[in-house]
């Protein structure tokens, strides 16, 4: 497949031109550019013609979308762009769950955007009931498709706008489902319009920053790149751009290669289960083991696979996810198994219950956020309101937002995620 982006920056480095332009580096690393001619701009490929919306357009074709843009941002920019996109056509309430990573909580802030809170019935679970009753009154509706875990939700198309977070899942458009089954889909095969936001380099051989948003058929995607211009950097990295460009040629060409990793994991988790290892069912590039039920915290799990060599994607006190990529070999899957085995493992222990909170709302988000604010300790935060995205990452997953008043049920939650202190809007401020 054409790799147009790879073909330029090489074909630039090969002429040795004298680099009057940014960046800084002068030529060291010689296919990180800017914007000079011929090389295209990001927040206008799908008008240029150029390079970048040449490659876009290859990406769309492979992912089945009927419009892809890239993004060196990560799924941050992406969700940004995305609820922006709502915005600009009316949105003024989201449904979500409570669950969402906070970058859909800080730009519905920024965006003042209204959110209507969907909770799930375990602590991190993607899996929110979103029926006409949870989620009247919103304009449209966000979901997370694989959690941090490896979960997932019920596939049901809602009847309104839907952005999906997709960051844990790019690779699951190639992988085949008749042999991994349909527990888990990408969004472009779930049959209904939507946005996805997803990140290529949490699963694919895509570098740090490297992510899509993909419209379906059904959706408007004309502002999409001015909606990320708005949030995106207007100096975006041609090292990410290049490496999304070459996906569009690995998997053209060797489109096997997800599949082969999903058996090499497969494999692995089957291994694992019969050495007595306790797994909590997940998506095909995951495994994700019950700590407790081996004796220890997954904090502490985490600290002996790294003793052994393995440096874990996640844990905390019940957990420990392993999070395995599309170019994933049988051999890394072995030395992964042996990390996993030579953790000394001791008596169950119970999980540790993570309480369902649900603060009352005090101000809005995007007003709370800017206010003057002072920060206390934890056990002098009661009564006071919110004045911070306080969220541990991983996951980057909001436990309370900015104007939510801190109630007794809020600290006792807090204190069970090891947070000491907290910002606060100031009295005055709060008072009116």
């Amino acid at each position: 497949m054409n790799t147009p982006i790879c073909n330029f920056l090489e074909k630039y480095t090969n002429e040795n031109k004298l680099r009057l332009h940014m960046p800084g580096h002068n030529g060291e690393f010689p296919h990180d550019i800017t914007e000079i001619y011929g090389a295209d701009s990001l927040y206008e490929s799908d008008k240029s013609g150029g390079i970048i919306g040449t490659s876009e357009a290859l990406a769309a074709s492979l992912f089945g979308a009927k419009q892809t843009c890239y993004s060196c941002g990560g799924s941050t920019l992406a969700i940004q762009a995305g609820l922006a996109v709502l915005k600009s056509q009316g949105v003024k309430t989201i449904a979500a769950s409570r669950y969402s990573h906070r970058a859909l909580a800080s730009a519905a802030a920024m965006l003042q955007m209204n959110v209507k809170w969907l909770y799930p019935d375990e602590f991190l679970s993607a899996n929110v009931t979103y029926d006409t009753a949870a989620i009247r009154g919103a304009d449209a509706l966000f979901i997370t498709n694989v959690d941090c875990y490896g979960g997932t939700w019920k596939f049901v198309n809602p009847k309104i706008p839907t952005l999906i977070d997709n960051a844990h899942g790019a690779y699951l458009k190639f992988v085949d489902k008749r042999k991994f089954g349909t527990d888990y889909l990408h969004p472009m095969e779930l049959g209904f319009p939507l946005i996805s936001a997803e990140s290529a380099h949490k699963t694919l051989p895509v570098l740090t920053g490297g992510a899509y948003l993909h419209f379906t058929e059904g959706v408007d995607p004309s502002r999409a790149k001015e909606m990320m211009a708005m949030f995106g950097s207007t100096s975006p990295s041609y090292l990410i751009l290049e490496s999304l460009d070459r996906f569009n040629s690995m998997i053209a060409d060797n489109i096997q290669m997800i599949n082969n990793a999903c058996e090499a994991v497969a494999e692995l988790k089957e291994r694992l289960i019969a050495s007595g290892i306790p797994l909590v069912k997940s998506d095909p590039l995951r495994i994700t083991i019950n700590a407790r039920e081996c004796g220890l915290s997954g904090i502490e799990y985490a600290r002996g696979l790294r003793g052994n060599g393995v440096e874990c994607e996640m844990a905390d006190e019940n957990y420990v996810v392993l999070l395995f990529s599309g170019t994933t070999t049988t051999e890394d899957c072995e030395r992964a198994e042996m990390g996993v085995l030579f953790v000394p493992m001791a008596p169950p222990k119970p999980l540790v219950k993570y309480p369902a909170i649900k603060p009352t709302a005090n101000l809005p988000m995007w007003e709370a956020m800017y206010l003057p604010r002072r920060t206390v300790s934890l056990d002098k935060a009661g009564g006071e309101v919110c004045a911070e995205f306080t969220a541990k990452c991983p996951p980057g997953v909001p436990l309370i937002m900015p104007g939510e008043i801190i109630d007794h049920n809020v600290v006792e939650a807090l204190k069970v995620h090891g947070i000491q202190q907290i910002s606060v809007v100031s009295r005055a401020t709060a008072n009116g």
